[in-house]
């Protein structure tokens, strides 16, 4: 977003904007018992968590790939590199029903 006052990027508004929005995102978020959440989803905060957690899900689903696995994942989890995550992990299942 530029905004514009006379010619000249207003930093002020822009910098106040921003501030505005980041405050409606970090409200998303909050803690209880030691677990982050965003929204209703448990925020897993380690990659090694993130692999855990889809192999757990992977398992239970009966290894059907990485389209049901991500949906699964989506339901109960949030992180940003969540589809990267999963994808990588299903290249490395072995036990995959295709």
């Amino acid at each position: 977003m530029v905004l514009l006052t006379g010619g000249h990027l207003d930093i002020e508004l822009y910098h106040t904007t921003n501030i505005e929005r980041d405050k409606k995102w970090v409200m998303k978020y909050h803690w209880s018992e030691d677990i982050l959440f965003f929204q209703n989803l448990v925020v897993p905060t380690r990659p090694i968590e993130w692999r855990m957690l889809i192999e757990k899900i992977h398992e239970e689903i009966g290894h059907f790939g990485e389209m049901w696995t991500l949906v699964e994942v989506k339901k109960r989890f949030f992180w940003h590199d969540k589809i990267k995550s999963v994808k990588k992990f299903i290249k490395i299942c072995e036990k995959n029903v295709s």
